[in-house]
């Protein structure tokens, strides 16, 4: 398996992303981009799944997309699922 391509991680990317996740912790009403729900909902929803924020690119793999805010869970699995090939919707509710 080659190495994964991390250049969407360079640039300002690092200083976007700590913002980001810091907002995104201090205000629980913040909504994931992907599935919807705050950080309290998601928990209820989901006891067992990664809790935490991520700053997740609109558009996969381009260093200057925006970045919004992602539950840790809904970001890996949309990865994995644009990772095969299966393209993604970020309309679409993974549970």
């Amino acid at each position: 398996m080659p190495a994964k391509d991390r250049r969407h991680y360079g640039g300002d990317y690092h200083a976007r992303s700590k913002a980001l996740r810091a907002a995104a912790y201090a205000d629980p009403s913040a909504r994931c981009w992907r599935c919807g729900l705050t950080m309290a909902e998601f928990v209820a929803s989901f006891p067992r799944r990664r809790s935490e924020w991520h700053a997740d690119h609109v558009v996969p793999g381009d260093r200057l997309s925006p970045l919004r805010p992602a539950h840790a869970s809904c970001n890996t699995s949309e990865g994995a699922r644009n990772s095969h090939g299966t393209g993604m919707n970020p309309s679409r509710r993974w549970y």
